[in-house]
């Protein structure tokens, strides 16, 4: 009963917490390879490591030393795709206003959704524009911008998005919006545990810079499917100003069970220390008590107090994970 107490522990008067996952490439072939590299990365699901805790390596050592930062002090700065282009970036950030505007045009008119652009960055033959949306609560997502090597400039008017990437963030969105009780008590109960344990999330400065993948906030990443998400979506497209309630009655009446929805929740140690197994051990079990919090299944990821800043990953060889098929069933 102490671990489910502790877990429990704050959920009074604990702060909602929304904020807003993923690496990718920029040519189209590439963003989908990437993508898919990165689909489980801060929800603990079976990225390959792309830092180590073997401190007898020189060459990882010095890698370390370069680039690990604590995650309370990342705020996404240093972050790079794989195939990073400064060239790219920089003539980006030079037409970062035509960007803006054509990124946002495109949100408007195939997503019908306000955004603001959080981050730029450059890699392959593109650059790759990170988006917060306005609207509450906000998520996360990425639109491309190929590059014009001949010219040395940007085509904003060719901006696209991956297939489905910019729907799944939708979905979560509506979901959350759908259910906002289930949302807060979830919010509220992981800000509670993070106050009563050593552990802490990453900032919202870095959800807003480098995450895109998906629904998420300082504590986790919501991944639905199916074609109940399907239909919520083009009930918001044929009207935005569709309700809460309308959406959720949209949803049951499809329907959807946890098979069409994944949480990845990702806490990171507080302090300079290997990822306590204790600490997973009382999230699983305060997360199989708590009742009221939205239908999905449910992976834990616990990773040491740094993270790579080039990759915004903290997942490491003594990162501690819970995923399938020990995921946790919220029905």
């Amino acid at each position: 009963m102490g671990i489910n107490k502790r877990f429990l522990a704050g959920l009074v008067g604990a702060s909602l917490v929304i904020g807003g996952c993923s690496h990718f490439a920029s040519g189209k072939d590439e963003v989908v390879e990437d993508a898919d590299l990165r689909s489980g990365q801060e929800a603990g699901g079976g990225e390959q490591d792309v830092t180590s805790s073997n401190t007898n390596n020189d060459k990882q050592n010095a890698y370390e030393k370069e680039n690990f930062v604590r995650v309370q002090d990342y705020t996404g700065e240093g972050y790079e795709l794989r195939n990073a282009n400064q060239e790219i970036e920089k003539a980006a950030r030079a037409a970062s206003e035509q960007i803006e505007n054509a990124v946002s045009a495109l949100f408007m008119k195939k997503y019908k959704t306000e955004i603001t652009v959080t981050n730029i960055v450059g890699a392959g033959d593109a650059a790759t524009v990170y988006v917060e949306s306005v609207a509450d609560p906000h998520f996360y997502t990425y639109a491309i911008v190929p590059y014009d090597s001949s010219t040395g400039t940007m085509r904003t008017d060719d901006v696209w998005t991956q297939e489905g990437q910019v729907e799944v963030a939708l979905y979560g969105w509506l979901y959350a919006k759908a259910y906002p009780e289930q949302f807060t008590k979830l919010n509220q109960s992981l800000e509670g545990f993070v106050n009563s344990n050593p552990v802490t999330g990453l900032t919202a400065e870095a959800v807003a810079k480098v995450k895109g993948s998906g629904f998420s906030n300082v504590y986790y990443l919501v991944s639905p499917f199916g074609p109940a998400f399907e239909d919520a979506l083009q009930l918001y497209l044929k009207n935005p100003q569709v309700s809460g309630e309308q959406i959720r009655q949209e949803l049951e009446e499809t329907g959807y069970d946890d098979k069409h929805v994944s949480f990845g929740i990702t806490l990171y140690m507080e302090e300079e220390a290997a990822p306590d197994p204790d600490i997973i051990d009382s999230l699983s079990s305060g997360i199989n008590e708590l009742t009221g919090i939205p239908i999905g299944a449910y992976s834990l990821n616990l990773n040491d107090n740094y993270i790579d800043k080039r990759r915004a990953s903290g997942n490491k060889e003594n990162s501690i994970d819970l995923t399938w098929p020990n995921e946790i069933i919220k029905e």
